[in-house]
């Protein structure tokens, strides 16, 4: 497998789409400069259709969709995305260190520390 040329960021977030000349919803996953995957909320074959992207009213990327698996499309954009407009867009990570993270639920609750248990003696 060839190695990326543009490193790629989670996004998950729903994004307008037009793929041939249909509006459609879509959930993007992960944006790099030259392309991103979406899931559609249907199996249809898009491959080799076009694609229009709305990134969030700072970029319109236009491309072609060069793979589908499921619902799951790849889009190779034309013009690559300004780096600045991925960044922006991409998930960035908590400025907190992951050792003072506290763990939380799906609901965002911080969750309680996990009990020691019994403490055994080794018996040796």
């Amino acid at each position: 497998m060839d190695a990326r040329s543009w490193s790629r960021h989670i996004v998950e977030k729903e994004v307008p789409c037009i793929i041939g000349e249909i509006a459609v919803p879509a959930f993007l996953y992960d944006l790099c400069a030259g392309g991103c995957m979406v899931e559609l909320g249907d199996s249809r074959s898009v491959v080799g259709q076009r694609v229009v992207i709305d990134l969030y009213q700072l970029e319109t990327a236009c491309g072609e969709a060069v793979w589908q698996s499921g619902c799951c499309v790849g889009v190779r954009f034309d013009v690559p995305v300004h780096d600045a407009v991925v960044r922006h867009i991409g998930f960035t990570p908590p400025i907190l260190p992951f050792e003072k993270q506290a763990p939380r639920d799906r609901f965002g609750r911080v969750l309680p520390p996990l009990a020691a248990g019994d403490q055994r003696q080794l018996g040796l």
